[in-house]
């Protein structure tokens, strides 16, 4: 369905330039209110808030227009696509066309298209039956067990968690649980990721010792919370008899098989808690797709199908699944997905992206989720001795952390834990040795990360203890990687050694709980304090002056120091500019426990003039005050330290 003012798009002439759209911003919201394809998509574009238009006395004229819109033509391999490019600003366009950009695409209909001819289960309400929904899922599951080549290879087959919920047994309308399945048949499973919101669990929807009992002899689905009763039937349609159950100490770590051996993940994207139905009902404009005839005279015309470029974006925005740490892994993991996302089912496997709207696979040019299997594809089947191979693994490392840090987390000490199975992913596709959030080949470069930059956002070191201080899994909230390149390494100069380093687990597996660690190395060593500036940066006593330098000095604290008075540790000199230099450096404060010790506080980048030094090396031989601390100093002036 569009609006008046978006149907005149398609009739009369087409015009190459801009053009405008609507001129008043409560008539954009009327437009999005009742429905209007485009309206819908621009207004959601720029407010949080659903379009619900009442009748108000706002003003019917506007100094400037809140939307507007041009052609650009695209070819693409087998359709003529049209894009037709929006702008949008709730407080008007200026002369400068400033506003939140949007692109739709028309793609040509033919008979082949996978649009043409579908037909959509309406109930009497007009709402869209979930019944039929099932149908196309298991379609999708059926297709891809049976003539996808990447997705069968990509199983771990074989793999059986130790623990299992059997649906179906010992009635139909019961689960229970088998522990240590037998090992000699061949089990199908599902994996669940869901929310537990706010509200406590019920006590049979969580393998406690005291619900184990009755687990084992089974219970009716009826008694589990909501969402659990949803996952139930959506593996039972799927033709899948058993979902995994998780022992936390023993399994966590285990992840990385558990969910790839998973014959599907079922996402419960759209439920906020574990009393929140997948399956909410859902008007049938929001399955079905926008099909739309041109009437222009100066110009070829055609049917066409409407598309938003950020179709699946914007389905999955603000899905309360996407904001939960945990499910980072368990999604990137599973060698199929089945988004529950509330509006319609999403599909992804190595083969195909698909919705309810386009079953046969997403339309061209839509922007597909930050990471696509296909990606995922081509590193975890990467070969570790190839340069070219190891370096887009680093980057795909670097875009999972961010990605990671950015989400909440329950149970903060999950830090690391709840990305232990894509780690011990990247561990075999790198050949490298994982520590503590860290790599081996890597350690000194993957030491520089930085946390918050606004010293206003800073808060008290977390606790309790969840990663050494010299990891970037210490910390709570969003983090940013330095990414080394095997074709940068040449340009970096490490200025420490590493002596030793001991991480120490709950269990064996490195990937697992970290309770204790020592880090300890030699390198150069200056003191550093700080003093707070009324703009939120920081004045920077040393070598006995003050500088106030934010050009050449950029200082980033995880977390507010217990003092100002800090150790700064050179890590690297970049300096691949001949005539140019920058060192990347540790801020360290000492950790009370003994002489030498330190817990890191921040990280700081000194360019070419920092400082008042013309060469790096000034970094050396500074005076040094009476708080100056360290281990031992060496016989070329470097001085042994340890950071835990």
């Amino acid at each position: 369905m569009l609006c008046t003012i978006c149907r005149q798009i398609f009739t009369g002439s087409r015009c190459p330039d801009i053009s405008l759209h609507h001129i008043i911003l409560h008539q954009l919201e009327q437009a999005a209110s009742e429905k209007c394809f485009i309206c819908h998509v621009l207004w959601n574009a720029v407010s949080d808030q659903p379009a619900c238009w009442l009748a108000k006395n706002l003003p019917e004229v506007s100094i400037k227009p809140v939307s507007q819109y041009y052609f650009r033509r695209e070819s693409a391999p087998e359709d003529t696509l049209l894009e037709l490019n929006f702008t949008v600003n709730k407080s008007g366009i200026d002369d400068r066309g400033l506003g939140r950009s949007v692109t739709f695409f028309l793609q040509s209909m033919s008979a082949g298209s996978q649009t043409a001819g579908r037909t959509y289960s309406i109930t009497a309400s007009g709402h869209y039956t979930w019944g039929k929904s099932m149908s196309t899922a298991v379609t999708w599951l059926s297709n891809c067990l049976c003539t996808h080549t990447r997705c069968q290879s990509s199983s771990l087959s074989g793999y059986i968690p130790t623990r299992l919920l059997q649906i179906g047994q010992p009635s139909t309308d019961k689960i229970r649980l088998v522990l240590h399945p037998n090992k000699e048949t061949c089990i199908q499973y599902a994996t669940v990721s869901h929310c537990w919101g706010g509200s406590e669990p019920t006590r049979l929807s969580v393998l406690t010792s005291t619900s184990r009992k009755d687990l084992e002899s089974g219970i009716f689905v009826s008694e589990l919370n909501q969402v659990f009763q949803d996952a139930i039937f959506t593996a039972r349609t799927m033709g899948i008899h058993f979902d995994s159950t998780v022992d936390w100490q023993q399994e966590a770590p285990l992840m990385s098989d558990v969910y790839g051996g998973a014959t599907l993940n079922i996402a419960a994207s759209a439920a906020a808690g574990h009393d929140i139905t997948c399956f909410p009902e859902r008007d049938a404009w929001s399955i079905q797709p926008c099909i739309i005839g041109t009437t222009w005279h100066n110009c070829e015309n055609g049917v066409y199908n409407l598309y938003h470029g950020d179709f699946r974006d914007a389905a999955f925005k603000g899905l309360p699944l996407m904001k939960r740490g945990w499910v980072i892994q368990e999604l990137l993991l599973a060698p199929r997905l089945l988004h529950l996302s509330g509006s319609q089912l999403f599909w992804d496997c190595y083969e195909l992206s698909a919705c309810e709207t386009y079953p046969d696979g997403l339309l061209p040019n839509i922007r597909e989720q930050w990471m696509t299997r296909a990606v995922l594809w081509d590193v975890w089947r990467s070969s570790r001795s190839s340069t070219e191979r190891r370096d887009p693994i680093k980057q795909l490392w670097k875009a999972i952390v961010e990605d990671y840090t950015a989400a909440h987390l329950t149970i903060a000490t999950d830090r690391l834990i709840a990305l232990a199975g894509i780690a011990k992913n990247m561990a075999r596709s790198l050949g490298d040795k994982y520590i503590a959030g860290l790599w081996e080949t890597s350690f000194i470069t993957d030491l520089f990360w930085l946390g918050t930059s606004d010293r206003r956002g800073l808060r008290p070191r977390p606790s309790p203890y969840r990663a050494p201080s010299w990891s970037w899994a210490s910390l709570d909230g969003k983090v940013s990687l330095s990414l080394a390149l095997d074709g940068q390494i040449q340009h970096l100069k490490p200025l420490i050694d590493i002596v030793t380093c001991e991480i120490e687990t709950v269990t064996d597996d490195p990937f697992g709980f970290v309770t204790k660690n020592l880090l300890r190395l030699s390198g150069p060593l200056a003191m550093m304090q700080l003093a707070p500036k009324p703009n939120g940066e920081w004045l920077v006593f040393f070598d006995g002056t003050w500088w106030d330098d934010e050009v050449r000095l950029c200082v980033a604290l995880d977390c507010t120091p217990s003092t100002h008075k800090l150790h700064c540790l050179p890590l690297f000199l970049d300096n691949h500019q001949t005539t140019t230099w920058t060192v990347s450096c540790l801020l360290l404060e000492p950790s009370g426990n003994s002489s030498g010790q330190f817990m890191r506080v921040g990280a700081l980048h000194a360019f070419s003039g920092a400082l008042g030094m013309q060469a790096w090396i000034q970094f050396e031989g500074k005076k040094n005050e009476s708080w100056f601390e360290y281990e031992d100093k060496c016989k070329d002036g470097r001085y042994t330290i340890s950071i835990v």
